[in-house]
């Protein structure tokens, strides 16, 4: 008989419920033929474990309660403490939790009773789940902690995993979603390293949620296919299900609301055909949520009734708060503002009760839309202050995750907006400008805090950098502007030392519409000033991304399609200068000869030098990125040393990127200029240049650059096989930001270098960011693809006037003008792109030390 019951065992542990059952079935039949009752109740138990994992959960109840009732007439205790462990197991599952914790507290009492840890640790397990789906998360994380001691004490590896992933739903639950992808990550270890199939589903299906709160939606889609997959394998109705549910709530999340739906509605249609009445309300909320984005506010109250009489019903406290959310918005954008503002109150009151604390941060900031709304901008101030306290403490957990806190902050980047929109509204000038700035490049900040060494400031505080940002502006000797966008309209603030902020607003003149109207504007004017015979560009891999690689040297690369229409103007950034520059003219004193700009979202791919020609212009990504830069003790930039890279060999890869001649002659010129050794063709592969990029004072790339992100493509390392992966020549940001850069000076003498993910709260997410957060003190880019021969003479007149003692700014601007008056390149394409980023920079050429050369900061 047991080795029977291990058959039995095995074939649920592999997953094959069918064939357990048909075991179980069999054992039934002998033990009823043989008159043993306790046989009898073991098929029993088993078939309830079988019918449950198929999710049916009532064939599972009736078997469980036939145990129960043999366990109870032969006192036979451990039978009975199996019967109520499977009951337990299904009543939560019918999301009947209260039913469940009472079969959970009595099946731990008798394992305690045998000393059967494994028992007794499957209780826990379960009471640790049940507490989760009601809202008590530390209590059921001390649930899941008993799981995890006890299985780690019995050596029960698939008992671990499986408390890892308890703990994993605990956190998320908190909002601490790297601890939850943490633990979730370690299940998953588990699960596949003993072939625990279920498990590995389960934790996939886990982490795809973690990563939708964190809005990485690729990662999610992933994660989720997987899950679908292992679940559809194994009959595995519940989990295949929720994957839908998890592919819909991805879908959404990227705009494709009808997929959403249809995915949806496959949850929808498991959940109810399984019993799985947390699911169905779960269902009904992501199409309540669908319907409402395409704007049938109705339907979507319908089916958000809906997920709130379940959530209810099961007592799934956070999904009933979400519930009451979600009808307030659709309540809301219905007019009905009473019923709104009541919906979105009960969902904090309930956020607070349970600890959920990103349902908290939602309902703050759908409270103070509404007060904003109807004009009640002290009320909608309050309560968006609050909702971003709660968003900057969840973001904290992240830790030092780069992309896991640049996603999160633009998910909630909405709230930040209201922040300084209310305080506009209400006379607060400075505090508005201070309120924007703390929204700004966040990530950025946070990178140089650490890169510096320096003491992170407090992030639960709304304006806990303001005191610093004040000082550094009353040391200014630029004035500064700083720029926030509504849509088309521009606010723009001047600052200057001895000078009160001043405030300015205009409208971008422009009949372009759309989601972003400045980009679509850009893009249009940008189609425009492409010189006629410059050739096209066809899509081709790059690294991960899919970009416009340019057929022929470093050539421009646009977007295929018609030239928009442009509002009529001799200078196509006119509409720029009109709504930016015009606005802040008078403040700009005759000696002001260099502005530095804090841009917003698509105005960060502005071409500055072409909006005001007569001014030296820099960027920066925010007022406190800007005075860490600028603040860093003398001695942390190098002086000495040069890193100079052109015309990497890209023969060996499956498909070759074009030779660029020019940039060969390039670094050669600034090699003669330095008298320094530079690395060209096939010796500027990948290692060398990341082994070297820490100890130079000057860093100078010349080669492909990625049309999305700006990474660089090198030469390969050795010892590739057939074809070098990406990894073994690519330049990644990833790669960029973990070295330990103290380069005064960055020529990303690339195509697209400064082009990346733009971003309302980080700004743009690309190579140039990833060398400021790694050190350097400024960084020269280039915002689309350029010409290979124009770059060349462009860069022999910038090193032309940092030899002769221009700062790195002024030899910019005057490389510019060089282009500008010459007559092969004086179309605006060809001397425009280049933008100077951070700090302002001399290079000293030492004539006693020429060999190496050296780099030190403006004055």
């Amino acid at each position: 008989m047991h080795v029977n019951l291990g058959n039995a065992d095995q074939s649920l542990y592999m997953c094959d419920f069918r064939k357990a059952i048909e075991f179980h079935e069999k054992l039934l039949e002998i033990a009823k033929e043989g008159g043993s009752r306790v046989v009898e109740g073991v098929a029993y138990g088993g078939l309830g474990n079988d019918y449950h994992s198929l999710g049916d959960f009532r064939k599972a109840i009736e078997y469980h309660e036939k145990l129960l009732k043999i366990a109870k007439e032969l006192n036979f205790r451990v039978g009975e403490e199996v019967a109520y462990g499977g009951l337990a197991n299904t009543c939560h599952s019918l999301a009947d939790f209260r039913k469940a914790i009472e079969y959970h507290e009595k099946h731990v009492e008798i394992a305690i009773e045998f000393g059967d840890r494994f028992g007794e640790g499957s209780s826990y397990r379960g009471l640790g789940n049940a507490y989760q789906l009601l809202g008590d998360f530390r209590k059921a994380i001390e649930y899941h902690e008993k799981v995890l001691e006890i299985a780690i004490e019995v050596g029960d590896r698939v008992g671990e995993g499986v408390a890892y992933g308890g703990l994993g739903n605990d956190y998320w639950s908190l909002g601490d979603f790297r601890k939850a992808i943490e633990y979730h990550e370690k299940h998953l270890d588990i699960a596949i390293e003993v072939g625990n199939r279920v498990g590995e589903g389960v934790a996939y299906g886990a982490l795809g949620n973690a990563y939708q709160s964190l809005g990485d939606f690729e990662k999610v889609i992933e994660y989720h296919e997987k899950q679908l997959k292992i679940t559809i394998e194994h009959g595995l109705r519940v989990g295949e299900g929720r994957a839908y549910g998890g592919l819909g709530n991805a879908y959404h999340s990227l705009g494709d609301f009808q997929k959403a739906i249809e995915y949806h509605e496959r949850h929808l249609e498991i959940s109810i055909e399984v019993e799985d009445r947390v699911g169905e309300g779960i269902a009904y909320g992501g199409l309540g949520y669908a319907y409402k984005s395409l704007g049938d506010f109705q339907k979507a109250i319908e089916y958000h009734e809906k997920h709130l009489k379940i959530a209810i019903e099961v007592g799934d406290r956070v999904g009933e708060g979400r519930a009451y959310g979600n009808l307030g918005i659709a309540y809301n954008l219905l007019g009905v503002v009473r019923k709104d503002t009541e919906y979105h109150e009960k969902h904090l009151e309930i956020a607070i009760e349970v600890g959920d604390r990103a349902g908290e941060g939602i309902a703050n900031h759908n409270v103070g839309v509404i007060y904003f709304s109807l004009g009640q901008f002290e009320n909608a101030l309050d309560k968006f202050v609050s909702a971003a306290e709660v968003f900057n403490t969840l973001r904290s957990f992240l830790k030092s995750e780069d992309n896991w806190k640049i996603n999160f902050r633009e998910l909630n980047d909405h709230t930040y907006t209201f922040i300084w929109r209310s305080l506009l509204r209400i006379g607060k000038i400075d505090d508005a400008l201070f309120a924007a700035e703390q929204g700004r490049a966040q990530t950025l900040s946070d990178n140089l805090f650490v890169q510096y060494e320096l003491a992170l400031p407090s992030s639960a505080a709304i304006f806990d950098s303001k005191d610093k940002i004040s000082g550094f502006l009353t040391e200014l000797s630029i004035p500064i502007i700083f720029l926030a966008t509504e849509g088309l309209e521009i606010n723009i603030w001047f600052l200057s030392r001895g000078k009160e902020i001043a405030f300015r607003n205009r409208r971008l003149d422009t009949s372009i519409t759309g989601k972003d109207p400045i980009r679509v504007l850009l893009e249009a004017i940008l189609e425009k000033i492409r010189p006629d015979d410059t050739k096209r560009c066809e899509d081709r891999t790059f690294g991960r991304e899919l970009y416009n690689e340019c057929p022929s040297r470093r050539e421009v690369c646009v977007a295929k399609g018609g030239k928009p229409p442009l509002p009529p103007s001799d200078n196509p950034f006119k509409p720029f200068y009109d709504a930016v520059i015009e606005p802040i003219e008078d403040l700009l004193g005759p000696e002001d000869d260099e502005l530095v700009i804090v841009p917003d979202g698509a105005l960060c791919f502005i071409p500055w030098a072409t909006v005001i020609e007569s001014i030296r212009i820099r960027i920066v990504p925010s007022l406190q990125s800007y005075q860490l830069i600028s603040s860093v003790p003398e001695g942390y930039h190098k002086k000495r040393g040069a890193l100079l890279v052109g015309n990497p060999c890209s023969k060996q890869l499956e498909k070759p990127l074009d030779v660029l001649p020019f940039a060969q002659k390039e670094v050669e010129m600034i090699a003669a200029i330095l008298n320094k050794k530079p690395l060209v063709g096939k010796q500027a592969t990948k290692a060398k240049v990341m082994k070297r990029m820490s100890s130079v004072g000057l860093i100078h790339i010349a080669a492909h650059g990625d049309a999305v992100t700006g990474q660089i493509a090198l030469s390969p390392n050795p010892g590739w096989t057939k074809f070098p992966k990406e990894e073994d020549y690519i330049l990644k940001m990833s790669d960029v930001q973990a070295a330990n850069l103290r380069a005064r000076l960055v020529v990303l003498s690339c195509c697209h270098s400064g082009r990346g993910r733009i971003l309302k709260g980080e700004g743009v997410v690309g190579i140039a960011r990833a060398f400021l957060a790694a050190g350097a003190r400024s960084v020269l880019v280039t915002l689309w693809a350029i010409d290979d021969e124009a770059t060349m003479v462009f860069m022999e007149h910038f090193y032309q006037h940092l030899k002769e003692g221009k700062t790195a700014s002024a030899a910019v601007h005057q490389a510019m003008k060089s282009l500008r008056e010459s007559e092969q390149f004086s179309e605006m394409w060809y001397w425009a792109p280049f933008q100077l980023i951070g700090d302002d920079v001399m290079i000293e050429f030492d004539a006693n030390d020429e060999e190496e050369g050296s780099c030190t900061q403006s004055d």
